[in-house]
């Protein structure tokens, strides 16, 4: 004899299984949220991700500084020059505050490259950082070759870099970038608007979270 479900007693039973499918659906949804979008370009119908090439530079110590000095590091990176008068200064100080969130945190590197290294010699980055109290091992300021400088600004992070014929102008980007360990960008983002470096570091923090679980594997 089958035993018949009152209908008093669905109603509980029906929420607790749409609680479950939605808690589910939500958990799916919540693991593919926590996935960055890796930036690319489309070379004849391929998707090919943006990379960040090998480089040699100096840093604010007159200290060589290569891609592979970055380690096993993600990096923040950006590109200004000492001399800018507002945005340069906005982006820095903007930029200064996201790293006193990582001050604890050496899984993580703030590059800033000059686009005027003729005048931004390492003297004036190392006067450049002082005035800004960095942590220099966090939080590296560099100059070197101006083929290098712009070939990285223009063909790998894909930032606006230009010269203003007849001034000492730059055009120059307000992006920040978020590089993973495999030097691809994960995250483009204004420097002058705190919201959006606001959520660079939930990026940011995201991207170590992920790295972290997956060495426990």
């Amino acid at each position: 004899m089958k035993t018949k479900i009152k209908p008093i007693y669905l109603v509980p039973i029906l929420a607790v299984v749409f609680v479950l499918i939605y808690a589910s659906i939500n958990s799916l949804v919540s693991k593919g949220s926590d996935t960055l979008h890796v930036y690319s370009s489309d070379e004849m119908g391929e998707q090919v991700p943006f990379l960040i090439e090998d480089f040699s530079l100096l840093d604010q110590n007159s200290k060589v500084f290569t891609r592979a000095d970055i380690g096993n590091r993600i990096v923040i990176s950006n590109f200004f020059f000492a001399s800018c008068p507002k945005i340069c200064p906005t982006i820095n100080g903007n930029i200064k505050e996201v790293t006193e969130k990582f001050s604890a945190e050496d899984d993580i590197l703030f590059l800033s490259h000059t686009v005027d290294p003729y005048n931004d010699t390492v003297s004036v980055l190392r006067d450049y950082a002082d005035k800004l109290s960095v942590s220099d091992d966090q939080w590296r300021f560099l100059t070197g070759k101006k083929s290098t400088i712009y070939h990285l600004a223009i063909d790998n992070y894909k930032a606006v870099i230009q010269e203003v014929p007849d001034t000492s102008d730059f055009i120059h980007s307000e992006k920040v970038m978020l590089v993973d360990r495999e030097f691809h960008i994960r995250g483009i983002y204004n420097g002058l608007d705190k919201s959006e470096l606001n959520q660079l570091t939930k990026d940011a923090q995201r991207l170590l979270a992920t790295y972290k679980e997956d060495e426990k594997d």
